[in-house]
């Protein structure tokens, strides 16, 4: 059985709301020393999560920082982030170029497959993939704003976490989380 297209209509600007299981998953795997920061925060389901700072790139109306993280060259100890996936790779390169510690990024699972990114993923930092064994909804922040929770059904697309570590040495693994 593959994946089916999502139910949603596309966002331009790729905002889509993870829900908080995902992040759950993450806090089970993976353990971060130092502050976390989510530089594609949205409505702010990682920093609140995660106890984390955050920003976007869009003021959404949430309280976070409205940053170009592009342009962005303060040194964090981790990043965590679920980025708009049209600029995912240059999200995460430039994330591992500012980082001390960990940079995790919740992508669809199609990320993978890529040989443009195939550099990304041939890193010695790559430390980790996480799987998913169900598929998260993740509807458009603007719908998820204005009707709530109950709007989530179920997913449609595979997402995974890719883990890169700056002092990881060794083979990449893959977990899944139930």
């Amino acid at each position: 059985m593959g994946e089916r297209p999502s139910e949603y209509t596309r966002d331009e600007n790729d905002w889509y709301v993870e829900p908080s299981w995902c992040i759950d998953a993450l806090r089970l795997s993976v353990q971060f020393k130092g502050s976390i920061h989510d530089p594609c925060c949205g409505m702010g389901t990682i920093p609140n999560m995660l106890g984390a700072t955050g920003a976007d790139l869009i003021d959404r109306g949430y309280g976070y920082e409205n940053q170009d993280f592009m342009s962005d060259l303060r040194a964090y100890d981790n990043i965590v982030t679920n980025p708009p996936y049209g600029i995912a790779q240059s999200v995460i390169e430039h994330a591992l170029k500012i980082t001390k510690h960990k940079v995790a990024a919740l992508v669809q699972t199609k990320f993978l497959a890529s040989q443009r990114r195939h550099s990304l993923f041939y890193r010695r930092e790559m430390q980790k993939v996480i799987m998913f064994s169900r598929r998260p909804s993740m509807p458009p922040g603007e719908m998820l704003r204005t009707h709530g929770e109950s709007i989530r059904g179920g997913g449609s697309i595979d997402f995974c976490w890719c883990i890169w570590d700056q002092d990881h040495i060794g083979s990449t693994t893959i977990e899944w989380a139930i």
